[in-house]
């Protein structure tokens, strides 16, 4: 079965499956939207299915358009896809779309085609909507959003593949590079490439000469052939060669170009539509060639594909330079006074040998190595006299340069790289095989040197991951079957100190860590740094693995003993460890490696490591680390880091303008600082792992508190929201806290909200998650998502999680009161209120914002406009309950 037949079949089930259902046909389209969203068919398959469901719903074909920031023009996300847009934009599917971003809708040849902007690089088009009524209109607002979410997904993927392609591209040419085999340049796998990455019909590589352009090499639907010629005195590629200019050409029709100086000379150059056209120099900046690239369909290329084109011909240009370097070694056939002036005063040694295997000529620096004195001591010996069994047979031709070991006069030896090729005089007719001999000795003795140095890392001291895999690989080499442990360390939050401090401090702790390390191993344990924050140990002579286990947990207890002091700042280090083992006759060090990284991540899992949460930080949420040791003072309960307390910030029912809940909001008093909001501290609480200690202050002041509030006959039914980090969500533990808390202190589970921040939300952790959220539901506890919209995969959280409240992010709300887009969010309210989820706006500033939120539908706002987040006496006071709140301080 096809890929599209599958995708059909998606659509048909979903639709078949709700066909009989008694929803309406605008909510089973939502229900159906949010099924596509979440299913795992791909990012490419659900956008296709997406535009083909909403196509057949609104009768009328829709394409997503992206910006095309070299041209200021609008593309088609899926030109394939897209054939129905060809009549009303004008131009092939892969064209662009209008010129104007501004307006939302356009008359092209008569034929409306309306575009609703998702966000800054993407529009929806949708063709000839005048047959729509309001309230459809309306409805494709609605599901906007989701278009939105899958166009980003699918140009992430499509840039991950895009990424991957290059990888193997320059692979590919830096082993073009690093060959010697012969002077010639790939032109043709350059050319090859070049098509590969851009997706062009034809791509060419040209030779520039003095006075024409020959076609070096030609790959795809074009005319030209290798050896072709081009006049230099006219056209596009003329233009470039005159110029030493790169050019992108969108398209001939419209004249568009990112160099306005080469559009006159394209016509008459080529019929097709865009190109690109880049110069290619060697290391003394002569142009030496050309890279041309070719379409008929116009705006096919982009700037990332002249980018891609440029660096191409860089990778050229070191190649030219390099063969012509190759060519100037092997030539030796100019035969004149001078000449041999210029051989006598060489470094090298030159010999000529002749059709019987003896040395014809030399120059003093071929004799001078092989033992010889002055020129003529070596001429009429044989050739083999001087050369060992290994070296290269003076009859083979264009032979590389290659390392061998030689003989002297006296039967001693030395190593020398030598190059042979067959020579030809036609004026004397002069003939044999030449041959440039180098001593390398020396140049041994630095190598190996060099690559004793090569092991070393520099910063650390200890081996560099070739060395580690080399001294670790010997471990394996031999017959025994031994017990073998390797431990792969990881230190935490290196990136943040970094991005805090300057790499300069991240360097010291990296040095402290690996002096913790080696103090901690034996000096028969392999110690290596093989990553920028990854240390590993082989550890051998152990008599169980339970040792081996002992050794890794001794050791990250080491690592984090005492903090690292740089000057007057003092970090908390910490690190995951994982701990693999085995015998070295039924795993390689390989599988051994692999084993310890999974353990290692599985220790980040169970310590709550930082980095694997998606934290998202603004401008003014730095990582505060200098505030650590305070921190871990408060929560501690040492009055010297000052104290935490709550604010409590209201959600009001829209309609009745009643409060319906309030939210737990954290706060640090800083002796120093002052009182700190969560972005100064809650990204370092991550880094110290002192998350789980800040949600259990949160949770218990929180509940103790409305407990108080609900006995003195306070706040009805309104409920109590609780924020919850991500990594505590995931640990089961959690369950068990809220649920004899809230027993204890006699508060109905139901009156308990925990919140979920959706950004902090792993995707590798998300099911572990989806299990604990499950349990705590079970239990009868409400479970809200906030931040909801900004995440890419908001809507597959809706399936998986057991929501029962959404917060539409701030960023979707702020601004609906001045003309900010309501589709949004009347899109997201749609898509959550048909999975039977109460929604919540956040961010609520002004009174217009208000207003269009209960235009539109929402049953519950929060924001500053209505209440900012109080003290507890200033909540009890707004609740009409001032004698109360005295009451109860």
């Amino acid at each position: 079965m096809t890929a599209d037949a599958n995708r059909s079949n998606a659509v048909g089930a979903t639709s078949s499956s709700l066909s009989s259902s008694n929803k309406s046909p605008n909510s089973a389209l939502l229900a159906q939207v949010s099924h596509i969203l979440a299913d795992d068919l791909g990012s490419r398959a659900v956008l296709v299915t997406l535009l083909q469901l909403l196509g057949d719903r609104f009768e009328s074909p829709l394409a997503v358009f992206e910006v095309e920031p070299a041209f200021g023009r609008l593309r088609l996300l899926l030109p394939e896809l897209s054939k129905d847009f060809v009549d009303y934009v004008g131009l092939e599917p892969s064209g662009h779309g209008v010129r104007a971003l501004g307006d939302w809708e356009h008359r092209v040849r008569g034929t409306s085609l309306t575009l609703l902007r998702l966000d800054a690089t993407l529009l929806l088009g949708i063709i000839d909507i005048d047959h729509l009524h309001h309230d459809e209109y309306l409805l494709l607002e609605k599901v906007a959003p989701a278009v939105r979410v899958a166009s980003e997904s699918f140009l992430q993927e499509r840039s991950r593949r895009w990424l991957s392609r290059r990888v193997r591209t320059n692979q590919r040419l830096l082993e073009g590079l690093l060959s010697v085999s012969d002077t010639t340049v790939p032109w043709l796998k350059i050319a090859r490439e070049a098509r590969l990455l851009t997706g062009a019909h034809s791509a060419l590589v040209l030779e520039v000469r003095p006075n024409a352009i020959w076609v070096a090499a030609a790959v795809g639907e074009t005319m030209r052939q290798p050896g072709d010629t081009i006049d230099r005195s006219s056209g596009l590629l003329s233009w470039v060669a005159s110029s030493g200019e790169s050019v992108l050409i969108g398209s001939l029709a419209d004249r568009s170009t990112t160099n306005t100086s080469a559009i006159n000379s394209v016509r008459g150059e080529t019929e097709n539509d865009s190109a690109v056209v880049v110069p290619v120099f060697d290391t003394t900046r002569s142009l030496t060639a050309l890279i041309a690239l070719f379409s008929p369909q116009p705006y096919r290329f982009s700037a990332r594909d002249l980018q891609t084109a440029s660096e191409l011909a860089r990778f050229a240009g070191a190649i030219v330079a390099q063969r012509q370097t190759l060519s100037f070694v092997a030539a030796g056939q100019e035969r004149s006074e001078l000449a041999a002036e210029v051989l006598d005063l060489m470094v090298d040694g030159v010999a000529l040998i002749d059709g019987e295997q003896r040395i014809a000529l030399h120059n003093r620096a071929f004799a001078l190595l092989h033992g010889g004195v002055g020129n003529a001591s070596l001429r009429g010996k044989p050739i083999t006299q001087f050369e060992s069994e290994h070296s290269q047979p003076t009859s083979e031709q264009g032979a590389a340069v290659a390392e061998e070991e030689r003989r002297r006069l006296d039967g001693s030896t030395f190593v020398a790289e030598s190059y042979r090729r067959q020579f030809v005089d036609p004026a004397s007719g002069t003939s044999g095989t030449l041959i440039a001999v180098r001593d390398i000795q020396e140049r041994n003795v630095e190598r190996q040197r060099v690559r004793r140095l090569a092991h070393i890392d520099p910063l650390t001291g200890l081996n560099n991951r070739a060395g580690f895999f080399e001294l670790a690989g010997e471990c394996f080499e031999s017959d025994d079957d031994k017990l073998v442990g390797l431990l792969f360390i990881d230190v935490d939050g290196l990136k943040i100190v970094n991005d805090q401090f300057g790499h300069a401090i991240g360097d010291r702790v990296l040095s402290e860590v690996a002096n913790r390390i080696r103090t901690s191993m034996r000096p028969l344990d392999v110690i290596g740094r093989i990553g920028g924050d990854e240390f590993a140990v082989l550890v051998t002579g152990m008599d169980s693995t339970r040792v081996i286990r002992q050794v890794g947990e001794r050791l990250a207890a080491a690592i984090s003993f005492s903090p690292v002091v740089v000057g007057s700042i003092e970090l908390r280090v910490t690190a995951a460890v994982g701990v693999a083992t085995g015998t070295t006759a039924t795993i390689d060090l390989d599988q051994l490696m692999s084993v310890a990284d999974s353990a290692m991540y599985q220790d980040k899992f169970s310590r709550l490591r930082p980095d694997l949460l998606h934290l998202h930080r603004g401008a003014h949420d730095a990582v505060e680390i200098e505030l650590g040791p305070d921190l871990v003072r408060v929560l501690r309960g040492d009055e010297r880091g000052g104290g935490l307390l709550l604010r409590f910030q209201p959600l009001f029912d829209t309609r009745s303008r009643a409060i319906t809940a309030v939210e737990a909001l954290v706060r640090w008093q800083h002796p120093k600082e002052g009182l700190l909001l969560p972005g100064r501290f809650l990204s370092l609480a991550l880094q110290y792992r002192l998350m789980d200690q800040l949600d259990a202050f949160v949770r218990a002041e929180a509940m103790t508190r409305f407990s108080r509030w609900r006995a003195a006959g306070l706040g009805g039914q309104m409920r109590m929201s609780i924020n919850l980090s991500g990594v505590n969500a995931a640990e089961s533990r959690t369950v068990r806290d809220f649920c004899q808390l809230a027993d204890r202190l006699e508060i109905p589970r139901d009156m308990i909200v925990v919140e979920l921040t959706e950004t902090e939300l792993s995707d590798l952790l998300i099911d572990r998650i989806a299990r604990i959220m499950r349990r705590l539901k079970s239990e009868g506890f409400l479970i809200a998502l906030d931040d909801f919209g900004v995440g890419t995969s908001s809507f597959r959280h809706l399936q998986i999680m057991p929501v029962d409240i959404v917060k539409i992010d701030r960023q979707f709300v702020k601004d609906l009161g001045s003309g900010g887009d309501r589709g949004l969010v009347a899109g997201l309210t749609a898509l959550a209120s048909e999975l039977g989820i109460s929604v919540v706006a956040e961010g609520v500033g002004d009174q217009g914002c208000l207003d269009v939120l209960v235009e539109l539908g929402v049953p519950e706002v929060q924001g500053f406009h209505l209440a900012r987040p109080l003290r507890e006496a200033a909540l009890l006071k707004l609740l009409g309950k001032e004698g109360e709140a005295s009451t109860l301080g």
